[in-house]
């Protein structure tokens, strides 16, 4: 029985992105926007970092990522990095060193990349991390 009056995964569903241990690509076509939220699992010891990478739809299967690349930072008026600011070539997530058991921490990009996204572990305490990737009203 589900409800529809009142429940906000209608337009907001949440999906398993990284699960500690290995990445799930997700199809992000359906949806306007998605963020990141990352349940700690243990006090992490080390700043603890993910890759974006993205996808276009596989050439033979379009429901199947095709090569997965590297998003390059987007930078943004809060993300500002001096006068003369140079995107790095890698979107990259840092969850710090110290962040406690049990505590959520949320990223997310200004753009939607491509069609598939994934998490890629970049270094620290990846596996103290799960990751789900929530998606914002259905196009």
């Amino acid at each position: 029985m589900s409800m529809i009056f009142g429940n906000p995964t209608f337009q907001n569903p949440g999906r398993l992105i990284w699960s500690g241990t290995a990445a799930r690509p997700i199809d992000v076509r359906r949806y306007v926007s998605f963020g990141f939220s990352f349940e700690v699992t243990a006090d992490l010891a080390a700043d603890t970092t993910f890759n974006v990478q993205a996808a276009p739809p596989d050439t033979t299967d379009s429901c199947l990522p095709g090569t997965f690349v590297p998003v390059p930072e987007v930078l943004t008026c809060t993300a500002f990095n001096g006068p003369n600011p140079i995107p790095a070539a890698q979107a990259t997530i840092t969850l710090p060193a110290g962040t406690l058991a049990g505590s959520f921490c949320h990223a997310t990009l200004p753009c939607v990349p491509d069609a598939f996204v994934r998490l890629v572990a970049g270094g620290g305490n990846t596996g103290n991390v799960i990751g789900v990737v929530t998606l914002h009203g259905p196009r």
